[in-house]
């Protein structure tokens, strides 16, 4: 009799799952002050949300608080219904890609890949596999040992393969290149599409983003200042009949007017 060898296990199809922020205050230990400050929000499930903000505005804190990393002093976050933080497998359920993530930077790439296939219940080893050779990324490499490419590259790996049902991209394709940044978001719409997540993403290249995003949520000094349906939120900003694009957003969002102001003079004599 013929014996085949049994069939490496495959990833289980993951759910979108929705996020709900209730009454969120945060503040690090050492600070006083909030760095996030009463935010109320839900995210559906399954949406691609733009988390857009200036320096410092609080986005990568709430992506922290989203993953389960933080804990508020105030308030709850809820994936799908349930309290993330202290809860193993709502927090199993999110996967923050960016400089905040579990990797061993001083042994091999191959170590923190066997960790994440080990760890993370939706992986997909092929699509992993895949990544590696389109990233041209030598698992035998240690992270620290990387350019900062290679290791934004490698750390969108870790969040494309991972398949979360809440995936979070905090500003991890600001190290690569022109062209590494197109491969990773082409590669994240065509895996979207196929295999539906809850995905955010925060990014300051928030023309090259745009057209992934189906909603945005603003940010500024840990507040939540606009947020929706893309095509509703340009048509609040809407001036002049002119319908803006979401860093047009942000500016008016943000700046003063007399910044406004001077930024237009500026332009009108360029």
């Amino acid at each position: 009799m013929t014996q085949h060898a049994p069939q490496a296990p495959q990833p289980q199809a993951a759910q979108p799952l929705s996020i709900d922020i209730q009454n969120v205050d945060f503040h690090y230990e050492l600070h006083r002050t909030n760095v996030i400050s009463n935010v109320n929000l839900s995210i559906a499930a399954g949406s691609f949300t733009g988390l857009l903000g200036r320096n410092g505005s609080g986005k990568s804190t709430l992506a922290l608080l989203i993953g389960g990393q933080l804990r508020p002093q105030h308030g709850q976050i809820l994936v799908n219904g349930t309290p993330v933080f202290e809860n193993t497998d709502a927090m199993a359920a999110v996967c923050n890609s960016g400089d905040a993530m579990a990797v061993f930077g001083d042994e091999k790439m191959k170590k923190t890949l066997k960790l994440w296939r080990e760890t993370r219940p939706n992986w997909d080893e092929g699509f992993a596999q895949y990544l590696l050779d389109l990233f041209k990324l030598n698992p035998r490499k240690k992270p620290d040992k990387l350019s900062r490419g290679q290791k934004s590259a490698f750390f969108a790996l870790l969040g494309l393969a991972s398949r979360c049902p809440i995936t979070i991209f905090d500003e991890v394709h600001l190290g690569m290149d022109a062209v590494a940044r197109e491969l990773f978001y082409r590669t994240l719409l065509a895996d979207y599409a196929q295999n539906p997540r809850t995905i955010i993403m925060s990014s300051h290249l928030i023309e090259e983003v745009e057209d992934l995003l189906d909603s945005a949520v603003f940010i500024d000094q840990g507040s939540i200042i606009e947020h929706g349906d893309i095509d509703d939120v340009r048509e609040r900003h809407r001036t002049e009949g002119k319908l803006p694009n979401l860093t047009e957003v942000l500016m008016d969002l943000t700046l003063t007017p007399a910044q406004r102001d001077q930024f237009l003079k500026g332009e009108s004599q360029s």
